[in-house]
């Protein structure tokens, strides 16, 4: 009961990882944080595409969001679609009802999750680059831009594909970039 409204009623979150500043509400929590995140202990693989989850629940969230298409959570105002409640609430409080609550003290951005305003001053204020490529020298800031730069670059790997001219690419972003400018004529 008191740990109850502690972490609930009154967010304490006593566990912080020492790798990240992460912090977390259950000690265990903290433990399963660091075996997936920085030891990178994953052992659940998605039969569809081989990629690796720490955890069982994110394997299946993956599996159901972006193998089986499904999306149950559906914005009220510009009808975008999530698998996962947490996206869809996080969508209406940051870009419907513009909230950023959460402010970098050293240049006055605002992020609208907390998650983000530590990572901006990890790799923005300080400089860290935490994630080092196995196969060669780069180094990164975030995860998941060694994640990518490990599947495009040593991997080969362009999951990506336009439906117009079947190009492929190894970033989704620049496959909406390429549609915008090829088939749509878009410059900017």
């Amino acid at each position: 009961m008191i740990r109850h409204q502690k972490t609930v009623h009154e967010g304490h979150r006593d566990f912080i990882c020492d790798k990240c500043e992460k912090k977390f509400t259950l000690k265990w929590s903290l433990f399963s944080h660091q075996r997936t995140v920085h030891e990178g202990l994953k052992n659940y693989a998605c039969g569809y595409c081989e990629k690796k989850f720490g955890k069982k629940s994110h394997l299946i969230g993956h599996q159901k969001t972006l193998h089986e298409e499904r999306k149950d959570y559906t914005c009220d105002h510009c009808e975008k679609k999530y698998g996962k409640k947490s996206d869809w609430i996080r969508h209406q409080k940051t870009f419907h009802e513009g909230r950023k609550d959460y402010a970098c003290e050293k240049c006055e951005r605002n992020f609208g999750r907390k998650s983000e305003l530590f990572r901006h001053q990890r790799t923005v204020h300080e400089g860290r680059k935490d994630y080092a490529c196995d196969k060669c020298t780069k180094k990164f800031g975030q995860k998941s831009n060694l994640l990518t730069h490990q599947k495009t670059i040593h991997e080969g790997r362009k999951d990506f594909a336009c439906d117009t001219c079947e190009k492929k690419f190894g970033q989704k972003q620049k496959l909406l970039v390429h549609q915008k400018r090829v088939h749509e004529g878009h410059k900017d």
